[in-house]
């Protein structure tokens, strides 16, 4: 048994269409009643004995009269308009193309049918009866008369055999085509190829003029062939037209399009629409893009386990072009670039880790297992492929340190391929990794330094300041460099053109390097603009750590040194760093002192060390190492760690940093003593 509610029209046009089966095969009752708008229809269906009818008519008498008499009606019903529902709620016509087929899925009979179920029962309640219960099922879907698939929001599939619909069930369905199904199924337009598309058009307006005269699936052979054509256009031409394309009436319609073809298109044919889209420059938080995007993904995730290596190696860029920081899809990848690493170009490598560099991905085993095969196969690769290699791992803060010592050795052994471009690249990688080999750095350092000496004659002033700054940082002072970058004529060039709070603050390093650490150069002065002062923003967790431990009055917060240096809080010890001192603005203490210790705590961040390492950067070095030269004991705090630590094991860690082990092997003999 079935129930219906129908409005009081439709149940003037249902009652007219539903007619008894052939005498004797079964027979319908039918009870209409009205309240107000609304008429509930109730069908009765008496069927012979179950045992008499045969498997083929068992599944065919429960739909066959029934949908027979629907698609009667859907001649009735006109096919050239479709009716969208809006957001507002209210409807309207739209045209559509009712000879567009994607891939020839549904036959002309399929639009029909599915038309008219939603036309019919659009806002109507089914109820069928099941067991002691009812099951309902809402659809509110707009009325849609001649529709594609990709328009529906719920699709009804058939074919000459079989009815499916959309909860999955399968349902034997016989239908024989009319001379109208075969008419439409001769003129289905066969889909464009992007190539052709491609070579037939001159302009992107040209594209979207075929797609408005017979829109084929998939979409984005639409955008690749836009895409193909911009490309062998001149700038201010393809700006052009790209306006053009933008401002094209069917441009949306296009857009609309492909949002709905998404979930049932191709892999290749998603990436490749996305891709011409960025090209295009479509603005990436439309909501166009977004949906390709997430497609993509929401389908890169179930097809994980079957990319090949260059599908993983290709990963990276395409995320990297739609600035997209997926992890998921990013540390997948990452193991199978790894694991296949032997082979792979060097192109390829390159591409991985500048994509890497646009998405700010870290990675320490997809950058390990790059840096370990390009130095197990250092001796193929040119040192300037090797040094590119080097400066993307600068930025990353990462320090391959076997790799970097056989590109030492070989730069140290063969310099002619040096020149003005490499040699500062160079030396700004190894100052800001702060690497040394035992052996091999000083060797090193004199070949820099001569191949510097020798381009002084054409070398411009702000390459000049790089190389001296990053000697500096490596407590190397090549003399012939530093005083051509301290003549006046240099300097004032530096402090009126080009980065210039960039070279004031390399004007600093300098001249701080000069006086702690070179004696030659300890009278020489500098006159440079006050740096622009820095927010501070003091630990809050060390200093309550320090109160507790210490006390109020017993170190100092946010103290500025000579040469504009900033440490977080001071301590002042004896000089065997077994007893705090109390701590007095009025009572200022040199480090000239022999009984007094200072001792400079600094709260590092994780970016002032190597990657996954607590080996510190060349600035964090250079300034641990002036420290030490104004007479103070550096501690190190990390602030990540610090975080993570509670409150007792904070001052248990502080307490060891502190004081000297001597002194706290001896107050554990006094406790024990006492105890």
């Amino acid at each position: 048994m079935h129930l219906i509610f129908l409005s009081r029209s439709f149940t003037l046009i249902f009652i007219s269409l539903i007619t008894p089966s052939p005498t004797g095969k079964r027979r319908h009752v039918f009870s209409f009643k009205f309240r107000s708008d609304v008429c509930v229809c109730v069908i009765l269906t008496t069927l012979k004995p179950f045992e008499s009818v045969s498997v083929a008519r068992k599944m065919n008498n429960r739909a066959g009269s029934f949908l027979w008499n629907l698609r009667q009606f859907s001649t009735l019903v006109p096919t050239s308009r479709t009716v969208r529902l809006y957001p507002s709620g209210f409807c309207r016509p739209k045209m559509v193309y009712s000879n567009w087929n994607p891939r020839k899925l549904l036959s002309n009979f399929d639009n029909r049918m599915q038309s008219f179920v939603r036309y019919l029962f659009q806002d109507a309640l089914i109820f069928k009866s099941g067991g002691d219960g009812f099951q309902t099922k809402s659809i509110s879907t707009a009325t849609v008369l001649t529709v594609d698939r990709l328009l529906c929001p719920r699709r009804l599939s058939f074919n000459s055999k079989h009815f499916v619909s959309d909860n999955g069930l399968k349902k034997n369905f016989h239908h024989e085509p009319s001379n109208e199904d075969v008419l439409t199924k001769r003129t289905k337009p066969t889909p464009i190829n992007c190539r052709k598309l491609s070579q037939e058009c001159n302009s992107l307006s040209d594209v979207l003029d075929i797609f408005s005269k017979a829109p084929t699936f998939p979409s984005s052979n639409y955008f690749s062939a836009m895409w193909t054509i911009a490309k062998r256009m001149s700038d201010d031409q393809k700006r052009f037209e790209k306006q053009l394309m933008f401002n094209h009436p069917v441009f949306s319609q296009l857009c609309e399009q492909i949002m709905r073809e998404a979930k049932i298109m191709h892999y290749d044919n998603l990436l490749f629409s996305l891709h011409a889209m960025v090209k295009l420059e479509i603005p990436q938080n439309t909501l166009l893009v977004q949906t390709l995007l997430r497609v993509v993904q929401m389908k890169a995730l179930k097809e994980l386990d079957q990319f090949s290596v260059l599908n993983s190696q290709h990963m990276f860029a395409v995320l990297a072009a739609m600035n997209h920081r997926s992890i998921i899809l990013l540390n997948e990848c990452s193991k199978i670039v790894t694991s296949n690493i032997h082979g792979c170009p060097f192109k390829i490598l390159i591409s991985i880790l500048q994509s890497c560099r646009d998405l700010q991905y870290f990675n320490i085993d997809l950058f390990k297992g790059i840096a370990d095969y390009v130095a197990a196969t250092f001796d193929i690769w040119k040192l300037k492929k090797v040094l590119f290699l080097l400066i993307l791992f600068e930025n990353f803060g990462f320090r391959p340190v076997s790799l970097m010592d056989l590109f030492m050795k070989k730069a140290t052994d063969e310099p002619g391929f040096l020149n003005v471009k490499s040699l500062v690249s160079i030396l700004h990688v190894y100052s800001s990794l702060n690497h040394f080999h035992k052996c091999w750095t000083h060797e090193f350092l004199e070949v820099m330094a001569s191949a510097l000496t020798g381009s002084l004659h054409h070398i411009s002033a702000e390459n000049l300041l790089n190389a001296v700054c990053s000697f500096c940082l490596m407590n190397h002072f090549p003399l012939a460099p530093i005083n051509q970058l301290l003549q006046k004529d240099i300097i004032h060039d530096l402090l009126t053109s080009g980065d210039v709070e960039r070279n004031v603050h390399k004007l600093h390093v300098l001249a701080a390097c000069l006086k702690l650490d070179a004696p030659c150069h300890r009278d020489t002065h500098l006159v440079l603009p006050q740096l622009p002062s820095m927010p501070l923003h003091p630990h809050a967790k060390v200093a309550e750590v320090l109160s507790s431990l210490l006390g109020e009055g017993c170190f100092s917060r946010s103290v500025w040194l000579p040469h504009n240096y900033y440490i977080d809080f001071e301590i002042r010890m004896d000089a065997n760093r077994s007893q705090v001192l109390p701590f007095s603005d009025v009572d200022v203490v040199t480090s000239s002192a022999t009984n007094i210790q200072r001792v400079a705590v600094l709260c590092v961040p994780r970016s002032m060390y190597c990657l996954d390492s607590t080996h510190p950067r060349g600035f964090l070095a250079m300034k641990m190492r002036h420290l030490k030269v104004m007479g103070f004991h550096v501690i190190l705090v990390n602030n990540w760690e610090m975080e993570k630590l509670e409150m007792k094991d904070a001052v248990t860690f502080l307490k060891t940093k502190i004081y000297s082990p001597e002194a706290l092997s001896t107050a554990d003999i006094d406790l024990q003593s006492i105890c």
